[in-house]
């Protein structure tokens, strides 16, 4: 028996799905293991008076604090070979990060597919931006 999956488009085009997660994946904190009480509380101000709710800037905001609470930096290299995918439970905890902000359509409580595309492209933008990687706009040309 042969175990397909198939394809997913992306913003690199068509990509095979990876049948599991790399091993990388499973080892990279999220960003509740690397937060403090203390920072809990300051985020919550800070989401309140500061972040706008744009599905874009809440993903960077996110990013943000993810990478600069990581001890182990060698997680953002690992995490940016990754790219387009967002280890399980790190995206898990992005969109509900981002459900926080009324992005949620009243539809079954999802959050709509546009929005989490731009919620995941302003996390990839703002951990880009701290690696120094450059990739080409969704929908261009290799």
């Amino acid at each position: 028996m042969i175990d397909f999956q198939s394809p997913i488009l992306s913003d690199k085009g068509w990509v095979d799905r990876p049948v599991a997660e790399p091993p990388d994946a499973a080892t990279m904190p999220t960003l509740a293991q690397l937060t403090t009480a203390e920072q809990r509380w300051a985020d919550r101000e800070e989401d309140i008076t500061t972040v706008g709710g744009d599905p874009f800037e809440v993903g960077q905001v996110f990013a943000r604090r993810w990478v600069e609470r990581l001890g182990d930096q060698s997680h953002i290299q690992k995490l940016s070979a990754m790219y387009p995918r967002i280890p399980h439970r790190v995206d898990g905890e992005l969109l509900r990060y981002a459900a926080r902000f009324g992005l949620l359509a009243h539809k079954d409580d999802q959050i709509d597919e546009r929005d989490r595309y731009a919620i995941r492209a302003g996390f990839w933008r703002e951990l880009d931006q701290r690696t120094g990687t450059e990739r080409a706009p969704a929908g261009a040309a290799a």
